[in-house]
């Protein structure tokens, strides 16, 4: 591998990109700022800081899926230690989401995202988030953030390639811990 300015976001099979771990660290740092924004009031750095998280979550979540699909083409997939780091739970997904369920979920004030009432979410694994969040529409992403700092992301992702409808809650934390683990496992 050169030393050149694009090997600082994309590295060769098999070896982590330079910049993905920098970007783990920055989407929760950029959680916990947004947070204290969002509840402070000030919405300008609010946006600005999230608009800043999701450059940085399309980056996570693109090497990370294209490390996965490379690493699924070789034998010993099923035991590979990045496989298992993909399917630790970083969250709730509901699927199918019913048409009522997406009435919900774009009813939800901005800061107040939430599963419907009533529903029975099964556990959202980090690959799984790591492809709502891949999939995501602009306009169908709300959250929740506590003055505890405790930042959950919802997610409506419409039906496609095979998959419902659909509605992920996952706490940046946890996303970002899982991330770490699924890093140190490539």
């Amino acid at each position: 591998m050169t030393n050149s300015p694009i090997d600082f976001l994309v590295a060769a099979v098999g070896v982590t990109p330079k910049s993905l771990p920098e970007s783990i660290r920055q989407v929760g740092n950029l959680s916990a700022g947004f947070c204290r924004s969002w509840l402070a009031g000030d919405m300008d750095d609010a946006l600005a800081t999230s608009e800043e998280a999701f450059q940085l979550l399309d980056h996570v979540q693109n090497e990370l899926l294209r490390h996965r699909d490379d690493k699924s083409k070789i034998g010993g997939w099923a035991s590979d230690p990045f496989k298992a780091a993909l399917d630790i739970h970083v969250g709730s997904l509901l699927s199918p989401a019913s048409p009522a369920d997406r009435v919900f979920f774009d009813s939800c004030a901005r800061g107040a995202g939430a599963m419907p009432p009533g529903a029975v979410p099964s556990a959202l694994s980090l690959v799984q988030a790591l492809n709502k969040l891949k999939h995501r529409r602009r306009s169908a992403v709300n959250f929740t953030a506590a003055p505890s700092g405790a930042h959950v992301l919802y997610i409506f992702t419409n039906a496609g390639s095979g998959q419902p409808d659909a509605i992920a809650s996952l706490d940046i934390q946890d996303f970002c811990n899982a991330c770490k683990s699924a890093l140190s496992a490539m």
